[in-house]
């Protein structure tokens, strides 16, 4: 099944750190990149306490794991970046959100799908459109793309994803 993932990173090298992250995921047993966004930079969230700009991308991995392996796979991801959860909305080294996963519903106290962010956040649903622009969201069953724009500034492009630019 299809599985979309948000990537953001707003401390040190943005670009290498999410590079490497898309490099591990598809290096990864059980997922396979099918598509990366181009990076996009954004202002942290209103209300968080992070200080510098994200940069922030969406892949699609064709993914064999159930959505807690693949939750428990991102958060080893980012533990690995040096992610640390002490602040809400903090500055992140990493950050990995599994967004949906095709047809999937869930509501778990540590995974929700699909993500309730979604819809709300521009810098994940324009990239999230550029990568799978059929999703459909699984709990209303209404095509992502028919959301109402999200209320946030739009991002800015600032890279490009590059599948063979893997990090050597």
């Amino acid at each position: 099944m299809k599985a979309a993932i948000a990537l953001g990173c707003s401390l040190g090298p943005r670009e290498a750190t999410l590079q490497l992250a898309l490099f591990k995921l598809d290096a990864s047993p059980g997922l396979r990149l099918l598509r990366a966004s181009r990076w996009v930079m954004s202002p942290p969230m209103r209300g968080g306490t992070a200080r510098g700009h994200f940069w922030n991308g969406v892949a699609v991995f064709d993914c064999t794991l159930t959505p807690l392996e693949l939750l428990d796979r991102c958060r080893t991801l980012e533990e690995q970046a040096g992610r640390r959860r002490a602040r809400y909305w903090g500055d992140r080294t990493l950050d990995l959100d599994v967004l949906l996963m095709e047809g999937v519903v869930l509501d778990l106290p540590e995974l929700t799908l699909p993500h309730p962010g979604i819809a709300d956040r521009a810098f994940v649903l324009g990239p999230l459109l550029e990568v799978w622009p059929e999703a459909v969201d699984a709990r209303s069953q209404v095509a992502w793309q028919d959301h109402p724009a999200p209320p946030d500034p739009a991002p800015v492009a600032v890279g490009v994803v590059a599948r063979r630019r893997w990090p050597l």
